[in-house]
């Protein structure tokens, strides 16, 4: 079966357009999941203030959501870039994903992102600071990552 991408008159389209993104990257399934990235903080933060009885520094919390938000969205940016550029030629199979500009970067970013404080956390120092920060920096990677994409999938035509 080959995949041929036609609009009404019979020609390729030349510009990207919402209904041909997937599923996860339409603009309602973007805004659940930074919903559910925030909640999830929450929920966290909360789980863990009771659970460890005010021994806990929420202040680990925080600066880890916020620093992912960060990182998260500059990954979401540079996504963005790169789906804007050559989205339309990975789905004509004129190229691979890895072949796209920036595929090779970005998914060597985000193992980096996400696996060095992970990796460092949870080998070099196992305290309860460290690992209410390391979780709390994930649920912000997806939430600032999810928030970038919409942001770019918002201004593409329907």
């Amino acid at each position: 079966m080959k995949l041929t991408l036609k609009n009404k008159k019979g020609h390729r389209p030349e510009r990207l357009h919402r209904r041909l993104l997937p599923f996860y990257m339409k603009p309602i399934i973007l805004i659940v999941f930074i919903v559910t990235s925030v909640v999830g903080f929450f929920i966290w933060s909360w789980i863990t203030a009771v659970t460890l009885a005010g021994r806990a520094n929420s202040q680990w919390s925080t600066i880890g959501f916020v620093l992912g938000v960060v990182l998260g969205y500059g990954h979401g940016k540079w996504t963005a870039r790169m789906w804007a550029r050559d989205y339309l030629r990975v789905l004509r199979r004129e190229i691979t994903f890895w072949e796209a500009k920036g595929a090779t970067g970005t998914t060597v970013y985000v193992m980096l992102a996400l696996g060095i404080p992970i990796f460092g956390g949870l080998v070099v120092e196992q305290s309860y600071d460290t690992l209410i920060g390391i979780q709390s920096y994930i649920f912000g990677f997806i939430g600032g990552m999810n928030l970038a994409l919409y942001l770019w999938v918002r201004r593409l035509p329907k």
